[in-house]
Protein backbone atom coordinates (compact mmCIF):
# COMPACT_ATOMS: atom_id res chain seq x y z
CA UNK A 1 0.00 0.00 0.00
CA UNK A 2 1.54 3.25 -0.96
CA UNK A 3 2.69 5.91 1.55
CA UNK A 4 1.53 9.43 0.98
CA UNK A 5 3.29 12.62 2.11
CA UNK A 6 1.61 14.83 4.58
CA UNK A 7 3.48 18.00 3.32
CA UNK A 8 5.92 18.35 6.28
CA UNK A 9 9.68 17.64 6.37
CA UNK A 10 10.41 15.77 9.54
CA UNK A 11 14.30 15.33 9.15
CA UNK A 12 16.03 15.57 12.58
CA UNK A 13 19.62 15.01 13.82
CA UNK A 14 20.10 12.72 16.72
CA UNK A 15 20.93 14.50 20.02
CA UNK A 16 23.99 12.43 20.81
CA UNK A 17 25.61 13.43 17.54
CA UNK A 18 25.27 17.09 18.43
CA UNK A 19 26.74 16.52 21.87
CA UNK A 20 29.76 14.72 20.42
CA UNK A 21 30.32 17.52 17.95
CA UNK A 22 30.18 20.19 20.65
CA UNK A 23 32.63 18.29 22.86
CA UNK A 24 35.07 17.83 19.98
CA UNK A 25 34.87 21.51 19.14
CA UNK A 26 35.52 22.54 22.73
CA UNK A 27 38.45 20.11 22.89
CA UNK A 28 40.00 21.62 19.77
CA UNK A 29 39.54 25.18 21.08
CA UNK A 30 41.06 24.23 24.45
CA UNK A 31 44.01 22.51 22.76
CA UNK A 32 44.69 25.54 20.56
CA UNK A 33 44.45 27.89 23.53
CA UNK A 34 46.75 25.68 25.59
CA UNK A 35 49.33 25.47 22.83
CA UNK A 36 49.29 29.21 22.31
CA UNK A 37 49.60 29.95 26.03
CA UNK A 38 52.17 27.20 26.57
CA UNK A 39 54.35 28.36 23.68
CA UNK A 40 54.39 31.88 25.06
CA UNK A 41 55.21 30.65 28.60
CA UNK A 42 57.92 28.33 27.31
CA UNK A 43 59.52 31.17 25.38
CA UNK A 44 59.51 33.36 28.46
CA UNK A 45 60.86 30.60 30.68
CA UNK A 46 63.58 29.50 28.27
CA UNK A 47 64.89 33.01 27.57
CA UNK A 48 64.25 35.17 30.63
CA UNK A 49 64.89 32.63 33.36
CA UNK A 50 68.23 31.34 32.01
CA UNK A 51 69.29 34.93 31.46
CA UNK A 52 68.68 35.63 35.13
CA UNK A 53 70.65 32.52 36.07
CA UNK A 54 73.54 33.52 33.85
CA UNK A 55 73.53 37.00 35.39
CA UNK A 56 73.68 35.55 38.85
CA UNK A 57 76.32 32.92 38.13
CA UNK A 58 78.78 34.90 36.00
CA UNK A 59 78.48 38.60 36.85
CA UNK A 60 79.02 38.14 40.61
CA UNK A 61 82.30 36.17 40.21
CA UNK A 62 83.54 38.81 37.77
CA UNK A 63 82.90 41.53 40.36
CA UNK A 64 84.70 39.54 43.07
CA UNK A 65 87.68 38.86 40.82
CA UNK A 66 87.83 42.53 39.83
CA UNK A 67 87.74 43.66 43.46
CA UNK A 68 90.41 41.14 44.42
CA UNK A 69 92.54 42.28 41.52
CA UNK A 70 92.14 45.91 42.59
CA UNK A 71 93.13 45.11 46.18
CA UNK A 72 96.16 43.13 45.00
CA UNK A 73 97.17 45.94 42.65
CA UNK A 74 96.76 48.57 45.37
CA UNK A 75 98.74 46.47 47.85
CA UNK A 76 101.52 45.89 45.34
CA UNK A 77 101.64 49.60 44.45
CA UNK A 78 101.70 50.58 48.13
CA UNK A 79 104.44 48.09 48.91
CA UNK A 80 106.42 49.26 45.89
CA UNK A 81 106.04 52.90 46.93
CA UNK A 82 107.06 52.10 50.50
CA UNK A 83 110.08 50.16 49.28
CA UNK A 84 111.15 52.91 46.88
CA UNK A 85 110.82 55.58 49.58
CA UNK A 86 112.77 53.60 52.20
CA UNK A 87 116.47 54.35 52.53
CA UNK A 88 118.84 51.74 51.06
CA UNK A 89 121.03 51.12 54.02
CA UNK A 90 122.69 48.09 52.37
CA UNK A 91 124.21 50.16 49.51
CA UNK A 92 124.91 53.42 51.34
CA UNK A 93 127.90 53.61 53.75
CA UNK A 94 127.08 54.38 57.39
CA UNK A 95 127.97 57.98 58.31
CA UNK A 96 131.06 58.33 60.49
CA UNK A 97 130.53 59.83 63.93
CA UNK A 98 131.53 63.43 64.66
CA UNK A 99 135.14 63.89 65.73
CA UNK A 100 135.68 64.11 69.48
CA UNK A 101 138.83 65.64 70.95
CA UNK A 102 141.29 63.08 72.32
CA UNK A 103 143.33 63.45 75.49
CA UNK A 104 146.49 63.02 73.39
CA UNK A 105 147.01 64.51 69.91
CA UNK A 106 149.94 63.87 67.58
CA UNK A 107 150.38 66.41 64.75
CA UNK A 108 152.16 64.96 61.71
CA UNK A 109 153.13 67.69 59.22
CA UNK A 110 154.29 67.23 55.64
CA UNK A 111 157.41 69.42 55.14
CA UNK A 112 158.30 68.20 51.65
CA UNK A 113 159.01 70.62 48.83
CA UNK A 114 155.34 70.24 47.78
CA UNK A 115 154.37 72.18 50.91
CA UNK A 116 156.65 75.17 50.16
CA UNK A 117 154.06 77.44 48.42
CA UNK A 118 151.60 77.24 51.34
CA UNK A 119 153.86 76.46 54.29
CA UNK A 120 153.35 79.88 55.92
CA UNK A 121 149.55 79.77 56.34
CA UNK A 122 149.58 76.02 57.08
CA UNK A 123 152.13 76.35 59.89
CA UNK A 124 150.34 79.37 61.34
CA UNK A 125 146.98 77.59 61.36
CA UNK A 126 148.47 74.39 62.81
CA UNK A 127 150.21 76.36 65.60
CA UNK A 128 146.87 77.93 66.54
CA UNK A 129 145.18 74.53 66.61
CA UNK A 130 147.93 73.16 68.87
CA UNK A 131 147.42 76.02 71.34
CA UNK A 132 143.66 75.47 71.31
CA UNK A 133 144.20 71.79 72.05
CA UNK A 134 146.44 72.68 74.98
CA UNK A 135 143.86 75.11 76.32
CA UNK A 136 141.23 72.36 76.14
CA UNK A 137 143.40 69.91 78.08
CA UNK A 138 144.91 67.73 75.35
CA UNK A 139 148.64 66.92 75.38
CA UNK A 140 150.25 67.56 71.97
CA UNK A 141 153.14 65.97 70.08
CA UNK A 142 154.66 67.35 66.86
CA UNK A 143 156.28 65.33 64.06
CA UNK A 144 157.31 66.38 60.56
CA UNK A 145 158.18 64.28 57.53
CA UNK A 146 159.38 64.39 53.94
CA UNK A 147 162.08 62.03 52.80
CA UNK A 148 165.63 61.52 54.15
CA UNK A 149 167.49 64.69 53.14
CA UNK A 150 170.76 64.17 54.98
CA UNK A 151 173.39 61.45 54.78
CA UNK A 152 172.75 60.34 58.36
CA UNK A 153 168.95 60.13 58.06
CA UNK A 154 167.49 56.68 57.45
CA UNK A 155 163.80 57.58 57.58
CA UNK A 156 161.85 60.58 56.39
CA UNK A 157 159.92 61.32 59.62
CA UNK A 158 161.20 63.08 62.75
CA UNK A 159 159.78 63.48 66.24
CA UNK A 160 160.23 67.13 67.19
CA UNK A 161 158.15 67.37 70.35
CA UNK A 162 156.92 64.57 72.58
CA UNK A 163 153.45 64.68 74.16
CA UNK A 164 153.25 67.78 76.30
CA UNK A 165 152.17 71.42 76.22
CA UNK A 166 150.77 72.32 72.80
CA UNK A 167 151.71 75.97 73.25
CA UNK A 168 155.31 75.01 72.36
CA UNK A 169 154.29 73.84 68.88
CA UNK A 170 154.01 77.27 67.21
CA UNK A 171 157.62 78.22 68.01
CA UNK A 172 158.92 74.86 66.80
CA UNK A 173 157.02 75.15 63.53
CA UNK A 174 158.73 78.50 62.93
CA UNK A 175 162.10 76.75 62.67
CA UNK A 176 161.05 74.25 59.97
CA UNK A 177 162.24 74.32 56.39
CA UNK A 178 160.87 72.31 53.44
CA UNK A 179 162.48 69.87 51.04
CA UNK A 180 162.44 66.32 49.75
CA UNK A 181 159.38 64.34 48.69
CA UNK A 182 156.35 63.34 50.80
CA UNK A 183 156.94 59.77 51.95
CA UNK A 184 153.64 59.92 53.76
CA UNK A 185 152.76 56.27 54.31
CA UNK A 186 155.78 55.21 56.34
CA UNK A 187 155.46 58.37 58.45
CA UNK A 188 151.76 57.67 59.16
CA UNK A 189 152.46 54.10 60.27
CA UNK A 190 155.20 55.25 62.66
CA UNK A 191 153.03 58.07 64.08
CA UNK A 192 150.05 55.78 64.68
CA UNK A 193 152.27 53.26 66.47
CA UNK A 194 153.65 56.05 68.69
CA UNK A 195 150.13 57.31 69.47
CA UNK A 196 149.09 53.75 70.37
CA UNK A 197 151.96 53.57 72.87
CA UNK A 198 150.89 56.92 74.34
CA UNK A 199 147.27 55.75 74.66
CA UNK A 200 148.33 52.52 76.35
CA UNK A 201 150.67 54.34 78.75
CA UNK A 202 148.23 57.11 79.68
CA UNK A 203 145.08 55.02 79.64
CA UNK A 204 143.41 57.71 77.50
CA UNK A 205 142.44 58.08 73.85
CA UNK A 206 144.86 59.44 71.25
CA UNK A 207 144.48 60.97 67.80
CA UNK A 208 146.90 61.44 64.91
CA UNK A 209 146.29 64.44 62.63
CA UNK A 210 148.12 64.16 59.30
CA UNK A 211 148.53 67.36 57.27
CA UNK A 212 149.68 66.23 53.83
CA UNK A 213 150.15 67.43 50.26
CA UNK A 214 150.00 63.91 48.85
CA UNK A 215 152.15 60.78 48.69
CA UNK A 216 155.23 59.64 46.86
CA UNK A 217 154.88 55.96 47.49
CA UNK A 218 157.41 54.37 49.78
CA UNK A 219 154.92 51.53 50.41
CA UNK A 220 152.42 50.04 47.98
CA UNK A 221 148.78 49.75 48.93
CA UNK A 222 149.04 46.21 50.27
CA UNK A 223 152.12 46.93 52.38
CA UNK A 224 150.64 50.14 53.75
CA UNK A 225 147.30 48.56 54.69
CA UNK A 226 148.99 45.67 56.46
CA UNK A 227 151.53 47.86 58.29
CA UNK A 228 148.88 50.33 59.44
CA UNK A 229 146.68 47.49 60.70
CA UNK A 230 149.58 46.18 62.79
CA UNK A 231 150.27 49.64 64.24
CA UNK A 232 146.65 50.56 64.93
CA UNK A 233 144.88 50.50 68.26
CA UNK A 234 141.21 50.75 69.20
CA UNK A 235 142.20 53.77 71.30
CA UNK A 236 143.79 55.68 68.39
CA UNK A 237 141.91 57.62 65.70
CA UNK A 238 143.36 58.89 62.43
CA UNK A 239 142.37 62.25 60.90
CA UNK A 240 143.75 63.45 57.56
CA UNK A 241 143.64 66.95 56.03
CA UNK A 242 144.91 67.10 52.46
CA UNK A 243 146.18 70.59 51.57
CA UNK A 244 147.14 72.07 48.21
CA UNK A 245 146.31 70.86 44.73
CA UNK A 246 148.30 67.61 44.69
CA UNK A 247 146.73 64.17 44.15
CA UNK A 248 144.94 62.64 47.10
CA UNK A 249 146.27 59.33 48.42
CA UNK A 250 143.18 57.13 48.16
CA UNK A 251 144.58 54.40 50.43
CA UNK A 252 145.28 56.97 53.15
CA UNK A 253 141.85 58.53 52.69
CA UNK A 254 140.21 55.12 53.01
CA UNK A 255 142.15 54.35 56.19
CA UNK A 256 141.27 57.67 57.87
CA UNK A 257 138.48 57.96 60.43
CA UNK A 258 138.03 61.56 59.28
CA UNK A 259 139.18 63.14 56.00
CA UNK A 260 139.05 66.67 54.59
CA UNK A 261 140.63 68.47 51.65
CA UNK A 262 141.52 72.19 51.49
CA UNK A 263 142.98 73.54 48.26
CA UNK A 264 143.12 77.11 49.56
CA UNK A 265 146.02 78.96 51.22
CA UNK A 266 143.53 80.91 53.35
CA UNK A 267 144.64 80.58 56.97
CA UNK A 268 141.10 80.78 58.34
CA UNK A 269 139.91 77.90 56.14
CA UNK A 270 142.96 75.83 57.05
CA UNK A 271 142.48 76.52 60.76
CA UNK A 272 138.82 75.55 60.53
CA UNK A 273 139.69 72.25 58.85
CA UNK A 274 142.41 71.44 61.41
CA UNK A 275 140.17 72.27 64.37
CA UNK A 276 137.34 70.12 63.04
CA UNK A 277 139.74 67.24 62.40
CA UNK A 278 140.88 67.18 66.06
CA UNK A 279 137.48 67.83 67.59
CA UNK A 280 137.69 71.46 68.72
Amino acid sequence: MARHSNGKNSFAVAGWVIAVAIIALLAIVALVAFLLRGGSDDGSDSSAAPAAVESGSETAPDTTESAASSVTSATTTSASATKSSSPKSSSAPAPKPSVAMAANTLLLLDTSSSMTPIFGPVSQALGTTASDLANDGSTVSLWNYSSPISETATVGFRQNLGFGDGNAVAATLGGFGTGGVPQTRSAVVAAVANAADQAAGSGEKARVLVVTTGTQQDMDDTQFTAALKDAASKDVSLSVVHVGEGSIDDALKSAADDFASVDSADEAKLSGAFNKAVGI
